[in-house]
């Protein structure tokens, strides 16, 4: 069955039960219904949580454990969403504002914007860094050694922005690939999101950050805890992918 909505909301969850009543419920409050849930191998009771609230009907159980991508890209593929918008959304956030209502909002102002996301702050109140500029390989290089952490990083002021934390980040369809996936399934695990951001800048669409709204995120930092761990191993490997993607094209985006 074919599932047309002007918003179709994605979350993968893997081991998630200590976040996911909070979204939830926030979902809830707010009335977001067309929310598709892939929970990816979880032996907590993510998944239990899942099939007792009001979005059973809307979860894609995996058994076995797959990259970020494909698990969104399955979500798409498995109810068969066929919607204006897409937002990637982490279970590990949860929000108290309409924020999505101001977002849609932005995205329908514009035609030439491919990717709108909000403010994310710290369960504190305190400030994410999410709105990025596109890495050079040295501070790529700082980043994976533990040197340099998102909250000593510069946030790059908008509304247009290079590229946005995935964490939370609504995508027009018009950056659908072939057979109707969202993201490079090349990718197992990071750099999803600064791919497609700058997918829309090669195709000439903008990324706004939108300061009049927000979210909060339990970000956490997994890949630079250890450099030798395999969080780390994933992002190294994410990003020589990407380098090799688009080689030419973000090496003048960065450096000239």
């Amino acid at each position: 069955m074919t599932k047309i909505n002007e918003i179709s909301i994605l979350v993968v969850t893997h081991n998630h039960s200590d976040y996911i009543d909070k979204l939830i419920n926030s979902l809830e409050k707010f009335g977001y219904n067309n929310v598709y849930f892939c929970d990816a191998k979880s032996n907590d009771n993510t998944y239990e949580k899942l099939i007792n609230s009001s979005f059973k009907k809307n979860v894609l159980k995996k058994d076995v454990l797959e990259g970020f991508s494909k698990n969104n890209n399955d979500l798409i593929r498995h109810f068969n969403l066929q919607s204006k918008y897409f937002l990637l959304l982490n279970p590990d956030t949860y929000f108290d504002v309409d924020f999505l209502k101001v977002l849609k909002s932005e995205m329908e102002s514009n035609e030439g914007i491919g990717i709108v996301t909000p403010l994310m702050k710290y369960p504190n109140g305190d400030l994410q860094i999410t709105w990025k500029h596109f890495p050079n390989f040295y501070n790529v290089l700082k980043k994976r050694l533990g040197i340099l952490k998102a909250k000593f990083e510069s946030q790059m002021e908008g509304p247009e922005i290079d590229w946005c934390l995935g964490a939370c980040m609504l995508i027009s369809n018009r950056l659908l690939k072939e057979r109707n996936t969202l993201l490079d399934e090349r990718y197992r695990l990071y750099c999803e999101d600064i791919d497609i951001c700058f997918e829309a800048f090669d195709k000439n669409m903008k990324v706004i950050g939108l300061s009049n709204t927000y979210i909060y995120h339990n970000l956490n930092e997994s890949s630079s805890k250890n450099i030798f761990s395999k969080y780390n191993l994933w992002n190294i490997s994410s990003i020589v992918k990407f380098i090799l993607k688009w080689n030419w094209k973000y090496l003048k985006r960065v450096y000239v």
